[in-house]
């Protein structure tokens, strides 16, 4: 129809005419839909509080209405001569009074300033990140930084119910508003089409949602994901809500996933008969990261017996038996003594991995049965034989009768355990155990955050489930409706469990409630000022909750009370352990584009060209006040950055002497120079600064 109509419209000989029809039909169509019919609402808006005012901004009250917007025509001294948008009425301001503000959809330049951490896992090198930010510029961010990379999304977005808070354009909506669910739907909508451009193509995207909102929200992701298997699934939240003569049981979590979609196993819904060892193999580690898991294990050829364990990577360089660089270690298949075999970590593409134990517990788990060695046949492999092991898990069933043992495998002892089962097979399209009910997320907020009142907190075994139908061990998981963290203490919880490695990136915003921001203003109080901020979700529930359910106390040092999976589930844990985890806490601001181009904005930059890097390590920061390097490498966190190209030749040499880094940031204004440049240094990811940053966040027209 649309090349018909072009066709005809050809024909017209008034040029100007023709343009006229046709961009009338193109707002036609945009307004026409099949399906889901909805007002596009004008484009939120965002405060930019580090962004200064100065003539040309547009800009708000502070602490006001931000779509009552002006314009600043001059500062004259203390006071800003605006127009009223869009009425162009003359208005003075006192300067002090204003700040700038921009329509989601313009070019914004972010960063992010380092609050705070909490590090329980000084060992490892995960780290997951809490960004304060409202969510939208947060996943234009992502985008920047995760496009495509992204293995699960989870959010619990708000239902519009009517009765709950939530803003459009920072006003709070509610059920008297004519445009409730409109403006539900556009806000959502903006934000859903990043989130898929951030998923990478077996990526899965989960949503949980009321009833209120649960046929609208299918029909618009039919309408951005054509693509996909959308599946809702039932979940009795409660013992009922009565509404409208009807008795409301449940709520719903919608599965955005591939068609070839296969699910993990889940604890709750029945399983196969499967082997209850797996290989000891960590793949997602090297030997240079880990290398105290790096060693050989000896094996009989013949009978398959395990004799024991040669020398860890590690211990060799303590010792003096090795002085080279841990990534050009290579794995000795001819130490092992004689008749039997050395078996080093290697994965199935017979890459060099690392081993899940160290050789101190490793033997431990030999002389416990947890061990079993498997012949295999050679492929990607130099080794006769496979090393499988029995999960944390696994053995916690067994230690609590759980799971019956009916002998000893008669080499190595290795336990024999009969009928085992995985405990999933597909995920259920209902999901009725009380472990999921809201009441149980009430109690679990509770005894976390002693008393502190949360609405409707999602209780961390239904996240759990949902997060360990659709990621695997080194997954990276997001979610930008954080709410009060418990997604992140979700992924802490699996990867206890699984021995997973799996990183979790949250977004909130510091919103106050509908009542705290009365109280506040009617106080004398406003939007940035110290006690304010100290009132939002971010800054008083989300980051004390991640710091409290790390170290296993709140900040007073109370020792948390309670365990989870208190009813019956095989994974008990009590609070008061923590977690072996580390965290960081960014909040989102808005940079200066003049100042970026020139390169004066490096170090607020550092943060994002970590995070893009893989989030290894802690985060790096340059001392306050001092000057900016030539070059930063850093092998700890995997990248390095080139900031003068005089230094190219030092800067290929290190890099060169660090083959675990694997991202490069190169800072110059020839795009010759840098494709020489990384030309010279292959096998990297190379990003061109400032370029890459600026471009990313000019070219907003099509989000």
């Amino acid at each position: 129809m649309a090349n018909a109509l072009d066709a005809l419209i050809d024909h017209i000989p008034d040029e100007a005419l023709r343009g006229q029809i046709r961009e009338a039909l193109k707002k036609q169509n945009q307004q026409k839909k099949f399906g889901l019919v909805f007002e596009d609402h004008i484009p939120e808006s965002t405060v930019l509080y580090d962004v200064p005012v100065k003539a040309g901004s547009t800009v708000a009250l502070r602490g006001g209405d931000v779509s009552k917007q002006m314009k600043v025509l001059a500062i004259d001294g203390e006071v800003a001569h605006c127009l009223s948008l869009p009425e162009r009425e003359p208005v003075d301001q006192p300067l002090d009074s204003l700040v700038s503000v921009a329509k989601f959809g313009e070019p914004i330049y972010p960063y992010l300033k380092q609050l705070d951490t909490v590090c329980n896992a000084p060992d490892s090198d995960l780290w997951h990140t809490l960004i304060e930010a409202d969510n939208y510029h947060a996943l234009q961010l992502l985008e920047y930084l995760y496009a495509e990379k992204v293995d699960c999304i989870y959010i619990d977005p708000p239902y519009n119910t009517g009765e709950d808070e939530w803003k459009y354009n920072d006003a709070f909506v509610d059920k008297n508003d004519q445009w409730q669910h409109s403006k539900w739907l556009s806000f959502i909508k903006k934000r859903l089409k990043i989130a898929k451009r951030l998923l990478n193509p077996k990526g899965v995207l989960i949503i949980s949602i009321g009833y209120q909102q649960i046929n609208r929200l299918n029909l618009l992701l039919e309408e951005l994901f054509p693509e996909k298997q959308i599946v809702t699934v039932t979940v009795q939240t409660s013992g009922g809500k009565p509404s409208g003569g009807f008795n409301y049981l449940q709520e719903y979590l919608v599965f955005i996933v591939p068609k070839d979609f296969e699910p993990m196993p889940m604890l709750f819904s029945g399983g196969k008969e499967s082997s209850p060892y797996h290989g000891m193999t960590l793949a997602s580690f090297t030997q240079s990261q880990r290398p105290n898991q790096t060693y050989p294990i000896y094996i009989e050829n013949e009978s398959g017996k395990i004799i024991g364990c040669g020398k860890s990577l590690q211990e060799r360089v303590r010792d003096g038996s090795y002085s080279g660089s841990l990534d050009d270690f290579v794995f000795d298949y001819d130490e092992a003594p004689a008749n039997c075999s050395a078996v080093w970590p290697v994965t199935t593409k017979g890459l060099p991995c690392v081993w899940r134990l160290i050789p101190s517990s490793f033997l431990e788990y030999v002389n416990n049965g947890y061990i079993r060695v498997i012949r295999q046949k050679q492929k990607k492999n130099n080794s006769l034989f496979g090393v499988q092991f029995l999960a944390d898990g696994i053995i916690k069933k067994i230690k609590a009768g759980i799971i019956q043992i009916s002998g000893k495998e008669p080499v190595n002892g290795a336990l024999i355990i009969e009928e085992y089962k995985t405990d999933g097979s597909g995920i259920p399209t209902i999901w009725s155990e009380k472990q999921f009910y809201t009441s149980k997320g009430t109690s679990q907020i509770q005894n976390i955050m002693g008393g502190k009142d949360f609405p409707y907190p999602k209780p961390i075994d239904l996240i759990l489930e949902a997060l360990r139908s659709c990621t695997s061990d080194d997954s990276l998981i997001v979610d930008f409706f954080a709410g009060s963290g418990t997604t992140l203490n979700a992924v802490n919880l699996l990867n206890s469990q699984d021995d997973g490695q799996r990183r979790c990136l949250i977004v909130t915003n510091n919103e106050l409630s509908k009542k705290q921001t009365k109280e506040l203003l009617s106080a004398g109080i406003h939007p940035r000022e110290t006690q304010w901020e100290s009132k939002g979700i971010c800054k008083s529930v989300t980051w004390p909750r991640i710091v409290s359910t790390t170290l296993g106390k709140r900040n007073d040092g109370t020792v948390l009370q309670g365990e989870y999976s208190p009813d019956g589930d095989d994974y008990k844990r009590p609070y008061a352990e923590g977690f072996k985890s580390n965290c960081i806490y960014f909040k989102l601001g808005f940079l200066n584009k003049t100042s970026i181009a020139v390169g004066r904005q490096f170090c607020e930059l550092l943060p994002l060209l970590w995070l893009k890097a893989g989030a290894h390590n802690p985060c790096p920061v340059l001392p306050e006040g001092s000057d900016l390097p030539d070059l930063l490498v850093l092998p700890e966190n995997r990248f390095a950055a080139l900031l003068s190209e005089t230094a190219f030749a030092e800067f290929s040499a290190q890099v060169k002497a660090h083959p675990e880094i694997n991202t490069l940031y190169i800072v110059t204004d020839s795009e010759p120079a840098f494709r020489m440049m990384t030309d010279m240094l292959p096998g990297r990811t190379a990003y061109q600064l400032y370029r890459d940053y600026l471009e990313n966040f000019q070219i907003n027209l099509r989000r």
